[in-house]
C-alpha cells in the first residue's frame, strides 16, 4: 500500500509508547532522526508502567551461559550475546540521560518469591545476573512508576511527538516490499503516516486477545494483570507485512485471583508459610514454594486426557488465620489494579466481598468451595503431619517453609494462571530487524520489547524491562541509520 498523500511524516514512526517505544524514540532522535510515536491507549506506559520496574543489567558476559540454558535452544547465541552486551549498558545509559540508578537488593517478601539476582541460581553464569532500578531524586512511587516518569520525561524534553489515542492499523509497503508508513486512526478518522527511514513496532503482546491466548498458550484459561491495550495488534500487522512468528507459547505468569468486578487479575502472594495449593479434587500437587515467581503458571500446567480438563485450573489456595492476618494477599506493587483497588491489610474486606472464602471448620470450608469434604480434610491433615515431623513426604517442601495450617477458621481463594505478559510475536535478529519466514529482514521494519521477545522458553525476572531498554536502543539506532526512501 503506497500513498501519494500522507497526513504526517517523520524519519521513524514508533508504534507503541511503553518502555521499548520510549527508548527507541529517544535513541532514534539522538541519532538524528525525526520521530513520531503512536499509542492506541489514552496515555503511555504500557506494561513497563505496570511492571515490577526492575531492569536486567548483567555484570559480565558469563550471563550468556545462563541465558542459553533458559532459552533451551529457542534463540540463536548471537542474539543472546547481543542482548547481554546491550543489557550490561542499561544502567550507564540511564545515568547518561540523567537518571539516579542503583543496584536492586530487595527484601524478600512473600511466597513464592523472586531473588534480587538470578531466578535460577544453580545454572552456569547465574552469578553474572544483576538488576537495577531508577531511584529518582524524590524516590516516590514504585520502581516502575519512577522508571516511566524518567523515560517519558526524556521523550518530552526532546520534543518528540507522541500521539495518544491513535492506534496503528496497518503497515504500508511499496512494490519492493519496503515498509513505507503506517495507516493509523485518530478520533475515528484514518491517518496516513509516512516513515522516510523505518517503522519500529513496540506495541506489546497479546495478553488481552482471548482467541490468540486459546490458540497459542500452553494451558487454559490465562487471565491477565497488565495493559489492556495489548491485544496482538503488532503481531497481526507484522504478519500482513510478511513476518515470521516465534515464541508464541512463551509467557511470564504468576497465579492470580480474578473477579468479574475488575478487568484484570490480582497477583496473589502469601506473607506467611501457612498455605497450600489444592486441585479440583482437593489434593496438593506441588511444593508450593518451589516455583520461581514468574514461572508459577507451570504449577498448574497439567492436562488430564481422560477427563479432558486442566484439573488445577482454577486451583484453590488454602490458608489459616495467622496467614490471613499477616498481610494482604495482593500487595499492590504491580498490575492494572495497582492504581484502582487497595486490598485490605488483613484481607477482611475481601472476605466480606466473598472473594476469600471463610470456613468455621475444614468441612465447612469444603462445602463453600463445592469440593469433597473428606478429601480436603485428608489433604490438610497429611500436610499438617508433615509439618510436625519436619518432612513433606509428598513434595519435599523445605523444612523452613513448613508451617501447619492452624484453625479454625480456615480460608480459601481461587487462583488461575495470570499473565504478566506474553513473549511471542514477529521474529527478529540481533539488529532488531523483523524477519520473514525465510529468515530475511523485511526492509525498514524493526521491533523491540515483549512483541516478539527473545524470551522463548523460561523467563528471568526483569528480563523484559531490560529487553525494552536494550533492544529499544538497538532498534532506534539502526532505524535512524536507514537511508530515506523518498
Amino acid at each position: 500500500m503506497l500513498f501519494e498523500k500522507y497526513d504526517l511524516e517523520a524519519d521513524v514512526v514508533v508504534v507503541g509508547y511503553g518502555g521499548a517505544g520510549a527508548t527507541a524514540a529517544i535513541t532514534a532522535h539522538d541519532n538524528g532522526a525525526s520521530v513520531i510515536v503512536l499509542e492506541k491507549m489514552p496515555s503511555g506506559g504500557g506494561n513497563t508502567y505496570l511492571s515490577g520496574g526492575t531492569i536486567l543489567n548483567p555484570v559480565s558476559m558469563e550471563a550468556v551461559q545462563y541465558m542459553e540454558r533458559l532459552s533451551f535452544g529457542t534463540v540463536d547465541k548471537e542474539i543472546i550475546e547481543t542482548y547481554v552486551q546491550s543489557c550490561m549498558k542499561n544502567a550507564d545509559w540511564l545515568r547518561e540521560n540523567g537518571a539516579e540508578v542503583e543496584f536492586h537488593r530487595p527484601t524478600v517478601v512473600g511466597y513464592p518469591f523472586s531473588t534480587g539476582g538470578a531466578a535460577f541460581p544453580k545454572l552456569p553464569g547465574a552469578k553474572a545476573i544483576a538488576k537495577v532500578i531508577v531511584k529518582g531524586a524524590d524516590a516516590e512511587g514504585t520502581n516502575a512508576q519512577r522508571l516511566w516518569k524518567f523515560l517519558s520525561g526524556c521523550v518530552q524534553r526532546r520534543g518528540i511527538k507522541v500521539m495518544a489515542g491513535a492506534p496503528a492499523k496497518e503497515l504500508m509497503t511499496n512494490s519492493r516490499g519496503q515498509i513505507t508508513g503506517v495507516m493509523a486512526e485518530e478520533k475515528g478518522k484514518p491517518l496516513a503516516l509516512k516513515c522516510r527511514r523505518a517503522v519500529i513496532l513496540t506495541c506489546g503482546g497479546f495478553e488481552w486477545d482471548e482467541a490468540m491466548k486459546w490458540d497459542f498458550l500452553p494451558c487454559k484459561p490465562f487471565h491477565s494483570y497488565g495493559n489492556p491495550g495489548n491485544t496482538g495488534d503488532g503481531i497481526r500487522m507484522a504478519q500482513k507485512a510478511g513476518a515470521a512468528l516465534w515464541h508464541m507459547g512463551a509467557v511470564s505468569a504468576y497465579l492470580g485471583f480474578k473477579t468479574p468486578e475488575y478487568q484484570a487479575a490480582f497477583q496473589i502472594r502469601f506473607l506467611s508459610e501457612g498455605f497450600i495449593f489444592v486441585d479440583k479434587a482437593s489434593k496438593r500437587f506441588a511444593n508450593e514454594v518451589g516455583f520461581e515467581l514468574h514461572d508459577m503458571w507451570r504449577a498448574v500446567n497439567y492436562f488430564d486426557p481422560d477427563r479432558i480438563e486442566f484439573p488445577r485450573i482454577p486451583a484453590h489456595a488454602i490458608f489459616d488465620e495467622t496467614t490471613r492476618r499477616k498481610g494482604p494477599l495482593y500487595t499492590g506493587i504491580m498490575g492494572l489494579n495497582r492504581d484502582i483497588y487497595k486490598w485490605s491489610l488483613d484481607n477482611s474486606k475481601e472476605i466480606a466481598k466473598g472473594w476469600v472464602i471463610q470456613g468455621k471448620t475444614v468441612s465447612d470450608l469444603a462445602k463453600q468451595m463445592s469440593v469433597d469434604e473428606a478429601a480436603l480434610e485428608n489433604t490438610i491433615s497429611r500436610y499438617n503431619e508433615g509439618c510436625k515431623s519436619g518432612r513433606d513426604a509428598d513434595f519435599n517442601r523445605p523444612k523452613q517453609a513448613l508451617r501447619a495450617l492452624e484453625g479454625p477458621p480456615y480460608y480459601a481463594i481461587k487462583v488461575w494462571p495470570s499473565l504478566i505478559n506474553t513473549q511471542g510475536g514477529p521474529r527478529r535478529d540481533k539488529e532488531s530487524r523483523v524477519l520473514n519466514p525465510d529468515g530475511k529482514p523485511i526492509p525498514r521494519l524493526y521491533a523491540a520489547g515483549e512483541l516478539g521477545s527473545i524470551w522463548g522458553f523460561m523467563y528471568q525476572g526483569s528480563g523484559n524491562v531490560g529487553e525494552c531498554l536494550a533492544f529499544g536502543r538497538i532498534a532506534g539506532q539502526n532505524a535512524a541509520k536507514e537511508s530515506p526512501w523518498g
